[in-house]
Formats: structure tokens, sequence, C-alpha cells
């Protein structure tokens, strides 16, 4: 049956503002668009329902350009510990979760940062262990580069002080020797591969319920984006199964491990290709994050004397990158130090001066801290810039300032200036880092507003709504080289469209917080819906 939606309030995509729309679906695509439902042209003879929505918004779906697809359906599951204000706040928050988490293996949490805390020190296992010295537990840290583990956690793990950091990771000690609880980078690994050992059925639920949790906050794209801590969680043939049972609400691209194995990565690429299931390239770390000091920088920490360091050798990185854009395998590369983001424009920039023009879309994630010299060159190179806004509200400003110095705070989450010189700038939630919800990243992407909600975390970096967004529908949609059949609302599209209940060109930035989805369509169907405005 064919479906009309209208409205006074239609953003398409292709211009600055919304304007009067009425929209026509057949199947899976926009047949039409027109300025009112009589220039459709629609014989009274046909079956169509015709949803009006007044003066709310209608707009594509979001794409998420950067979320963790697995970790994030688990993060549903577990004890969020994003509201947390001290370590007492976290040891409450797991006593009044533990009633639905005792008869669990582990207890899994997310989302504490002590950077906000009154005594910012660092938890350790002690804190855990004076009310769960039996159970094991695994608290991730709101960027997830870093965990809090207890005794009985590292006794399973067979950690010691004895036990041998791996490269880019550190188990942290005391001044005895003894390990504190905290591990970092790929050290949480050691822990993460048994307290994420998961059945297919368990996974498969944390699945339907992650796509219905999509469906409600108008995501009808998502980019899953690789990360050490879900290598233990990742089974993306699950996904098929998911299609299978018409429970996918979301297309979702698919970024694996880039490590030098091409012939996998090509081996993916054949196994997902699918209209709503597609390999779209390679991701690795470059770096860590600022507030770990596992950033790569160019010069010391304004708190500690060291840079950071890289993932893997830079020898090695490189000549990764290069060989894959040798294939014409696009790569996203996390990079967050200013030493981070330099190397892998460097990377970018030779890879093209020895394959020519492979007409691939690199991208570089989060840049949270870059030097002047190197804004240019992200449309010098054709190099999308992936940022996340809501993570200046997460973080604080304080921790910034202190571990860079204000110069090199000046050029941290750096937006508005991306733009202005010419670059595809991209809008994801790191999900479960921060929350999906888009409204919380278009907030803070047009306010700079930080976890106060007063003060402004560099001001002229703020975006419009119209370039938010775009950053938000058609950046990732041509990040995906799929700019033919998303991002926008024109004819012959796929109809991924979603309504918000307010008309964000309209109201107050801070009602953005409020507003809903009212209606979200996949692939012409109806995935979401919070009343009934058929008419």
């Amino acid at each position: 049956m064919k479906k009309v939606l209208l409205s006074n309030n239609v953003f398409t995509g292709l211009g600055e503002s919304p304007c009067p729309a009425a929209i026509l679906v057949e199947d899976n695509k926009i047949i039409k668009i027109a300025s009112s439902v009589e220039g459709l042209n629609v014989s009274k003879d046909e079956s169509v329902e015709v949803y009006n929505f007044d003066d709310q918004l209608i707009m594509p779906g979001f794409h998420d350009f950067h979320l963790h697809l697995f970790p994030g359906a688990l993060q549903l599951e577990s004890v969020d510990l994003s509201h947390t204000k001290s370590a007492e706040d976290v040891i409450k928050t797991l006593q009044s979760e533990w009633k639905h988490h005792q008869d669990k293996e582990w207890i899994i949490g997310f989302g504490w940062d002590n950077g906000g805390w009154a005594d910012s020190s660092l938890p350790s296992k002690e804190l855990l262990d004076a009310y769960f010295p039996d159970h094991p537990i695994i608290l991730n840290h709101l960027e997830c580069h870093y965990c809090l583990v207890n005794s009985a956690a590292l006794k399973l793990a067979g950690i010691t002080g004895d036990t041998e950091n791996p490269r880019f990771g550190e188990i942290v000690k005391d001044e005895n020797g003894e390990v504190t609880g905290i591990l970092m980078e790929k050290a949480q690994s050691l822990v993460q591969k048994l307290a994420y050992s998961f059945t297919k059925e368990e996974k498969m639920g944390m699945l339907n319920k992650f796509f219905d949790y999509l469906a409600q906050h108008g995501v009808t794209s998502i980019n899953d984006m690789y990360a050490p801590f879900s290598e233990f969680l990742d089974d993306f043939d699950l996904l098929y199964e998911v299609e299978k049972n018409q429970a996918l609400k979301a297309r979702v691209h698919l970024q694996t491990k880039m490590d030098g194995d091409l012939a996998s990565a090509k081996k993916y690429i054949e196994r997902y290709n699918h209209p709503k299931l597609k390999m779209n390239g390679l991701k690795q770390f470059i770096d860590g994050v600022i507030t770990g000091h596992t950033a790569y920088m160019l010069e010391d920490y304004s708190d500690v004397p060291h840079r950071g360091d890289t993932t893997y050798p830079l020898e090695d990185l490189k000549n990764w990158i290069i060989e894959a854009d040798k294939d014409g395998l696009s790569v996203r590369l996390h990079a967050i130090g200013d030493g981070a983001v330099k190397f892998s424009l460097d990377a970018f920039e030779e890879a093209r001066k020895l394959n020519g023009n492979q007409n691939t879309r690199h991208t570089i994630e989060h840049i949270e801290c870059i030097q002047d010299e190197d804004i240019p060159r992200f449309k010098e190179l054709n190099i999308i810039a992936s940022v996340q806004p809501y993570h200046l509200a997460a973080l604080e400003q304080k921790v910034y300032i202190e571990k860079l110095g204000e110069e090199r705070f000046k050029n941290t989450y750096l937006n508005r200036t991306f733009l202005d010189a010419g670059a595809v700038v991209a809008l994801g939630s790191d999900f479960p880092v921060v929350h999906v919800s888009p409204m919380k990243e278009i907030f803070h992407a047009v306010t700079r507003k930080d976890s106060t909600m007063v003060h402004c975390w560099n001001k002229n970096e703020r975006l419009s709504m119209a370039d938010a967004l775009k950053a938000y529908t058609y950046a990732p949609a041509f990040g995906c080289f799929r700019e033919d059949e998303l991002g926008t609302l024109e004819e012959g599209k796929l109809a991924d469209i979603i309504v918000l209940s307010e008309n964000l060109f309209e109201i107050e930035h801070e009602s953005i917080l409020n507003t809903k989805v009212v209606f979200t369509m996949f692939d012409g169907n109806i995935v979401h819906e919070l009343k009934d405005i058929k008419v």
C-alpha cells in the first residue's frame, strides 16, 4: 500500500530550512515529493494511507556515523553509571541494581568518569571488594579505554602483580607492585574475553532490544566501528538472522579491523553486501584518549612528562593504510591526540602520492586535538572529519585544560572550523560511550554547552541547525558511498524517514533535548510510532 507523509515543515536536506511538502512512498522508495497532497497526483481509486504531521518536522532518518553495535547492545543490558558523581555513587548504583544482575555470571557496568568527581583520583578494586567480594565485576570507564575490576574478576583472569602488560595496555599497579583493579587500553581484554562470553540466544536478545532502541531515537542507519573491546562480542552473521526475523530496523555499515590482512577484509566485503548490511571499510586505532594520557601528542602532556603512545608501530600502521588504499578500501582511523591526527593525515597523503586517487573516502575519528596547519589538509586530501559533539558535555573541560594546557585546549573538539575549511563533517554518538540519542548530539553541536549546561566549550565552533542535521544525515551517507540512496529526501531514494515532535529550526535550544521522535519509517515500513497520526 502506498503511504503519504505530509507536514508544514519538511527538511529534505537539500536547502537550509524546512518547507511544506507531501511525500509519496511506495514499497521502500520515495516516489514523489510535492508542495501539497494534490501535487502528488494520487488517484482517488488507489489505496493510500495518509499521515498528516501538521507542524511537526519530517526529515531524513538519522545516520549515526560512529557507534559500537554489540557493545551498545550490551550496554542496554548493563548497569548505567553515567550519572554517578563519586565512587560512593557507583557503589549505591551497583547495590540498587544488584537484584537485576545477581543471577548473571558477571556484573557489567558502563559510564563512570572520575574526572567529574570531587575526588578525581582513580578508584581501586578495594572499593568493589568491600561490597562485592565474590561476584566478578567489570565497570567500563565512560570512554571505554580503561575499566575497573574487582579481585574476583582479577582472579578469574589470572592477573597478578607478575602479569606482563600487553602492547598499548597497562595493568595499573600501586607503589608496592599490587594490582589496583584499573586496566588500561588493551589490558582490558584480559578480563573482557571472560566477561563478554554470551550465548547466541543472549546476543540475539540484546540485538533485538538494540534495534528497537535505534528506531525509538530515529536512527535508521549506523556505522559499526571496530574496537578491541568488541572483538569478544562481535558476531555479524547474527545480523542476517535479525533481518530474517524482520527485526533489523536500521542499515548497518561495518568497519572491520585493519591489521594488514586484506584477504580477510575482502571476505567480509563479499559476505556482507546486502542493502541493509554492508561492509564499508577498515578501522584501526592510532592512539587512546586524553583523559588516560594514552592519546598520542606532539609534545608532552601538561601534567605528566610524556606524549602518550600509538597502538602499533607507526611504520606498520602506515604500511597497512597504504596497502588498504591501494586496494580501494576506505580506512577510518581513531586519532585523538594532535600527533595521531598529524600521522593519519601524513599516511593518507603518502597513500595518495603512491596510489593515486583510488576513490576512497578515508575518515579520521574524534580529532579531539589538532595543530592549526593540519586543519586545511582535510579538504586538500578529501578526508572526512568524524566528530561526536556530546563528548564535550560527557567529559570535563577542566580535565582537558589540566592535561593539555590553555593553548592546545583552544584546538579541541573543532566542528565549525572544519566546515569553514571545506571539509566534510559527519556526526555520530560513539555509543555506548555516550547515549545514542541524536537530540543530545544536535543540542551540543549547536550550543557547545558543556556538562554545566551554562558554560560553552570553544563557542565559536557552534554549528547551524541545518549544518548539524546534514552532518547527521547526508554526510554519513556520503561517507558510505550511499549518497545516491540515502541522506536526503528525494525522489527515487530509499524511504528512511523520521518525524520529530518539534520543528528544531524554530524552538529554543533547550527544547531540543525534550524533542521526541514520533514516527520512524525504515525501508518503507513503519518501525516506531508514538501516536496514531493517520488521517
